[in-house]
């Protein structure tokens, strides 16, 4: 049957605020690599040919295609630009929110009559929402972000993340279903025990 749709990859990714800061003035970081530039191997991952796995019995492209990731693979398929990928990653910082209310608090240290209440920005800091990756190619800073692979992906940032205490796991929605699923007494509480699993199928 013959797809009406457009390509995916026919639409280009413009980005309405592009993460390369051409506004500033130009420099250099530091590297924070450890490895002489020249030992900096790069290695390219292997293109998704789904044309080579539909000619091998392997036609999953629809499976990729119905969750909206054909565009992704459009990008990995693109083209690598080596010289910049490494230069970029040998400058790179990963800012944390602990890195981030570090260096809020030395500011506010260095003139705490004066700092303390202001914000980051009045403190002449960048504002923090969220983790990045600070680097600068060719001399340009750039910063990525979840927000900013998210736009590229054009998938939603947002999701759900969870975690568990000892005591709150317990009390888990997920708990009778672990049960029913991995454990003999399928309405008893889970256990580390590997005498109270299930067989593997």
């Amino acid at each position: 049957m013959e797809s009406t749709s457009t390509s995916y990859s026919s639409i280009p990714v413009v980005f309405s605020k592009l993460p390369i800061d051409t506004n500033t003035q130009k420099h250099f970081s530091n590297g924070t690599i450890e490895i002489p530039y020249e030992k900096l191997d790069f290695v390219l991952e292997q293109p998704v040919d789904f044309e080579s796995l539909r000619e091998n019995g392997f036609d999953v492209k629809k499976l990729f295609q119905d969750q909206g990731w054909l565009g992704y693979f459009d990008i990995l398929n693109g083209p690598v630009y080596t010289q910049l990928v490494k230069d970029f990653w040998k400058r790179c910082d990963i800012i944390t929110q602990e890195e981030a209310d570090k260096e809020y608090a030395l500011k506010v240290a260095e003139d705490p009559k004066k700092n303390k209440g202001k914000s980051r920005t009045e403190l002449g800091l960048r504002e923090f929402t969220e983790p990045e990756i600070r680097s600068d190619c060719t001399g340009y800073e750039v910063t990525i972000t979840q927000s900013t692979i998210a736009k590229l992906l054009r998938i939603p940032n947002k999701g759900i993340f969870k975690t568990f205490t000892p005591s709150s796991g317990r009390k888990s929605e997920y708990v009778p279903r672990i049960a029913q699923r991995c454990y003999i007494k399928e309405d008893a509480e889970p256990t580390n025990k590997v005498s109270d699993l299930k067989p593997l199928q």
